[in-house]
């Protein structure tokens, strides 16, 4: 099942890699009180960014950088968990970008409200 920390209520931060499918992570997530989008696979940076910013509701300026991805992140204002389906795809099309967008998904991981990603 789900990480205990995500779903037990303690919403606990942090970057998980989860075997469930998606919709099995999704809904678990809800019913523990996270917000829960899902971003679509991609292979380039400009589709995760588009498929980012779809799934988190942020409007068409969205900038498509780390510092714009920082900034939407930071605004954020319930325990949200980002479910990335089929993140391999771009992790291996693009490794040092992904690296990139890991290194602020994990900074802001340290910060309230609590925050979390789903490596699905």
């Amino acid at each position: 099942m789900i990480t205990a920390g995500l779903i037990d209520g303690s919403q606990t931060p942090g970057i998980y890699r989860v075997l469930e499918p998606v919709s099995t992570i999704s809904s678990a997530l809800a019913d523990a009180g996270w917000v829960s989008p899902v971003v679509p696979p991609a292979t380039t940076t400009g589709e995760f960014y588009r498929g980012l910013a779809e799934a988190m509701g942020w409007p068409g300026y969205f900038g498509a950088n780390l510092d714009a991805l920082w900034d939407a992140l930071t605004e954020l204002s319930r325990p949200t968990a980002v479910i990335l389906e089929r993140w391999t795809e771009f992790a291996r099309a693009r490794p040092a970008r992904w690296d990139a967008i890991v290194a602020v998904f994990a900074e802001r991981c340290e910060i309230a409200p609590p925050f979390a990603v789903v490596l699905a």
